[in-house]
């Protein structure tokens, strides 16, 4: 079982993945996030970041707005991250 340091490391590295390319997040990168805090939820710590995701992905296509709000959830969420 991964640390919760190891945890957070992993899911700095994907969301800084996704960011990385035009900090624009796409329906595919937004499904790839989700899954993945899903499968490494613990103690409802993703529950608000996989309930917002799910309700962008409700129709299965993330506009640009949504993808602006995706972008800066998640920056917020790196941000928080990053605090000791």
């Amino acid at each position: 079982m991964m640390t919760r340091k190891e945890l957070h490391d992993e899911f700095w590295l994907l969301t800084r993945g996704v960011l990385q390319d035009d900090s624009k997040v796409d329906t595919e990168e937004a499904k790839v996030i989700k899954k993945w805090l899903e499968e490494h939820q613990r103690d409802g710590e993703f529950n608000k970041l996989i309930e917002k995701l799910a309700g962008f992905l409700t129709d299965g296509y993330v506009d640009r707005f949504e993808s602006a709000a995706i972008t800066n959830m998640l920056g917020r969420a790196l941000m928080q991250l990053n605090q000791p």
